[in-house]
């Protein structure tokens, strides 16, 4: 074919081909197009926000622990800014049901920063999104033990120039280190708005993967193996080796 073929335009700019709205800007062929199917009872306008209300809490061991205690006579306390960070107790046990740190009694019994009497510490961590919306300042200031991080640092670092991830972030990580940054702007603790000024998102690499369960069912275990019963099987089938 001699003739070129040209790609749809997906810009804004003037409407084609579209009877009574051609010719007109994309946003007002946009609210024009609302009223008409308003007026004729076949659609409505409606706004689908993507940042929606976030449930931050996880039962998980990996996170961090959300610091606040449980007080039968003060009710739900802050841990003092003192205190923090609240640190992971090692002597947790990983049975695969419930919350790990509810296992561990020298976590969960402490006292209550305002009273002073007994009181128990909550036992979720923080979504692991948490952490990952702010972590980008902590490299400007990493050896700063008074505060996450420098806000003259913050303001010379930032924004990242360029932010290369999966395209999968750019609806839930993303978003979310956006709003923290306008949290952060509107504190004080920050000059400018946006962390990245540009996003480049790869495609995923799809290929065989192993499923845990069957894995376990061709090695003759269940899923209440031990990670030192499947080692040992792993060996036995002389999948790994012992390092000389």
């Amino acid at each position: 074919m001699d003739k070129k073929q040209k790609l749809p335009y997906t810009g804004k700019g003037k409407l084609i081909n579209s009877g009574e709205f051609s010719g007109l800007d994309s946003e007002e062929a946009k609210k024009r197009i609302v009223e008409k199917l308003e007026k004729l009872g076949l659609g409505k306008k409606k706004v689908t926000y993507r940042l929606r209300d976030w449930n931050i809490s996880r039962q998980r061991y990996w996170g961090t622990p959300i610091p606040v205690v449980y007080c039968e006579k003060c009710g739900t306390v802050p841990v003092d800014e003192k205190d923090l960070p609240v640190k992971l107790p090692l002597d947790v046990e990983f049975t695969g049901h419930g919350n790990p740190l509810a296992t561990s009694e020298s976590f969960v019994n402490t006292t209550c920063p305002k009273c002073g009497g007994p009181a128990k510490r909550e036992t979720d961590t923080m979504d692991t999104f948490f952490d990952s919306s702010w972590y980008f300042l902590r490299f400007c200031d990493p050896k700063n033990d008074q505060a996450p991080f420098d806000k003259e640092k913050a303001n010379y670092w930032m924004p990242v120039d360029i932010y290369i991830g999966g395209i999968e972030h750019a609806v839930l990580h993303l978003l979310y280190a956006r709003f923290f940054e306008k949290f952060l702007k509107d504190l004080g603790l920050v000059d400018y708005e946006e962390p990245f000024t540009k996003l480049i998102t790869q495609g995923m690499v799809l290929k065989k993967w192993v499923s845990i369960r069957k894995l376990l069912q061709g090695l003759g275990l269940d899923e209440n193996a031990t990670v030192g019963e499947l080692l040992e099987k792993l060996k036995e089938k002389g999948y790994l080796k012992e390092t000389p």
